[in-house]
């Protein structure tokens, strides 16, 4: 399963970052590092779509299933600050607008805030045993990663300069962002550090 169709993410939303993944060779989301995040970038046309992934050790503190009320308000909080990314980073070139977010708790919460009364909907129908059954599948995952996937529209994305953090150096207290893109003009990998908190396209 590649890491688009891994987090459900709307299908439209994912054909620019689908083409990122299959020329980058990536099939599965990588090695997970506390202090790291992933962000995979594809443009083309008047559209970018962006997933960025972070260890929930970095976002919320912990990543085990939500079991308390401070727990959860910490997953309301992050949720609100991902679903901003003005907060996060800034593109310069090919005047972009923010239409839409998707935010994946899933890993910590066994069910993506997106698509959170739809799958209550679907549990009344199962059984105790079932549930437990899912909330062990939950809790095995080989680690806790929150995913966010950004879709911008653009009057041109081949303008794209640059990607950058900041001011305050990378959010969550990461250490590195390793970036994959894809664009109109070509593709490549970087890696943004407390020192250089920003890639050029």
């Amino acid at each position: 399963m590649n890491a688009v169709n891994r987090f459900g993410f709307k299908p439209q939303y994912a054909v620019g970052l689908g083409a990122l993944l299959l020329c980058s060779g990536i099939t599965q989301a990588g090695p997970h590092v506390h202090g790291a995040a992933e962000l995979m970038l594809a443009a083309e046309g008047n559209r970018i779509e962006i997933i960025l992934n972070v260890p929930a050790m970095s976002v919320v503190g912990f990543e085990s299933q939500v079991v308390s009320a401070e727990q959860q308000q910490a997953v309301s909080d992050a949720d609100a600050l991902l679903r901003n990314p003005d907060q996060l980073f800034s593109l310069r070139g090919g005047q972009c607008v923010l239409e839409d977010t998707q935010v994946d708790f899933s890993a910590i919460t066994g069910v993506s805030l997106d698509t959170e009364e739809e799958h209550h909907t679907e549990e009344e129908h199962h059984t105790d045993h079932e549930h437990s059954t899912h909330e062990e599948a939950a809790v095995d995952e080989d680690h806790g990663d929150i995913a966010v996937q950004y879709h911008f529209n653009c009057d041109n994305s081949a303008a794209l300069e640059q990607l950058s953090f900041g001011p305050d150096g990378l959010p969550f207290d990461l250490e590195q962002i390793n970036i994959m893109w894809v664009t109109e003009l070509g593709q490549g990998g970087a890696e943004v550090s407390l020192t250089r908190p920003y890639v050029d396209f």
